[in-house]
């Protein structure tokens, strides 16, 4: 794998990257590891083990999936109930969206909200309810937040819990993810990697969520607004190779990873992207079309090849540079270069 350190170390001396940590896992455990760059430029901390990253997106799989498949696993929620069986304020045109429709990004809600400031509040479940369908729910995939963030409030509802403290007590804690986290305490976390520029406070944003919509909501949401370190992912990522503990039972795993929206314009399971289209995704070519990822808008990425028994987290803070940066580009390359040294393995 020195031909991975030297690709990340290039991009970080090259400011394609500020800072990045790589893990390679199976079931059983890391097989490589990588931290490089820093936690902000020019002069921030070097990324180490326990560096945060905030996740974005990959809240939706690491926090808001495994909740829902829990109370699935308990019988209290299952694939089929609908939004107005729990929300009965909901409206009419919304009514019959499923929970199967929000986890596969079919529900015909909008992709996000209409605007997206950090001064605003959000009134839930208002936005969910005010914004037109695009579609009639289960006719194409759309990637929506909205979905996910509706997912968050049925946990709430139905455990009576705060999402972040259900899913640290039922997910976190039995695997043993010690910082993994919303709104992390920065008296305790010391090194986070910081996110993009906020020109209200003059700052670039450290330990803060750097989603609108999930700092508008307090920090906590069913979208966004996790922080991590990689080593800590490597543990979730684990568990979906079929590793123990697990607190999701391995039916509900199986479940989760099935291609449910064929023909309707997107490869989608419960939460996860499959590869099942087999190209043009951030996992590059070397992961089997049995795979399953997703990313966050931050700049991170989780994919996990359960045919081939390996996982690899890729964590950066390139939204640091701006949101116009070349990560997009470099996730395909970076996983080639992993998987380019994996395979002969197999043989």
């Amino acid at each position: 794998m020195e031909s991975v350190k030297r690709l990340l170390a290039d991009w970080v001396e090259q400011g394609l990257i500020p800072g990045a940590a790589l893990r390679v896992v199976n079931r059983d455990g890391l097989l490589f590891a990588c931290d490089a760059g820093r936690t902000s430029l020019p002069d921030g901390q070097p990324v180490t083990p326990d560096t945060l990253f905030d996740l974005a997106s990959l809240t939706k799989v690491t926090a808001t999936l495994p909740a829902v498949l829990l109370l699935m696993q308990e019988g209290r929620l299952a694939l089929d109930d609908s939004a107005g069986r729990f929300f009965p304020d909901c409206p009419a045109d919304k009514r019959s969206i499923t929970v199967e429709q929000l986890l596969t990004h079919t529900a015909g809600l909008a992709a996000d909200a209409a605007e997206r400031r950090r001064d605003g509040h959000i009134r839930l479940p208002e936005l969910l309810y005010g914004r037109p369908l695009l579609h009639p729910p289960g006719e194409r995939v759309v990637y929506s937040d909205l979905g996910m963030i509706w997912l968050g409030l049925l946990v709430e509802k139905l455990t009576g819990e705060p999402l972040d403290r259900y899913v640290k007590r039922r997910v976190f804690d039995p695997l043993g993810m010690r910082h993994t986290c919303f709104r992390p305490d920065r008296l305790i976390f010391r090194n986070i990697a910081s996110t993009e520029f906020c020109r209200l406070t003059n700052r670039f944003l450290t330990g803060e969520v750097h989603d609108e919509k999930a700092y508008a909501m307090g920090g906590v949401a069913g979208h966004a607004g996790l922080f991590a370190t990689a080593d800590d992912l490597c543990r979730y990522a684990a568990m979906w190779l079929g590793g123990e503990p697990s607190p999701i039972a391995p039916e509900w795993r199986e479940r989760a990873v099935r291609c449910r929206t064929e023909g309707r314009g997107g490869a989608r399971g419960l939460g996860w992207e499959m590869n099942s289209a087999g190209e043009g995704l951030s996992c590059g070519g070397g992961f089997s079309r049995n795979s399953f990822g997703h990313t966050g808008f931050t700049g991170t990425s989780m994919w996990i090849d359960p045919e081939r028994g390996w996982a690899v987290i890729f964590l950066t803070n390139a939204v640091h540079l701006g949101r116009d940066h070349a990560l997009r580009r470099l996730r395909p390359v970076l996983h080639d270069a992993v998987t380019a040294r994996l395979l002969p393995d197999l043989t």
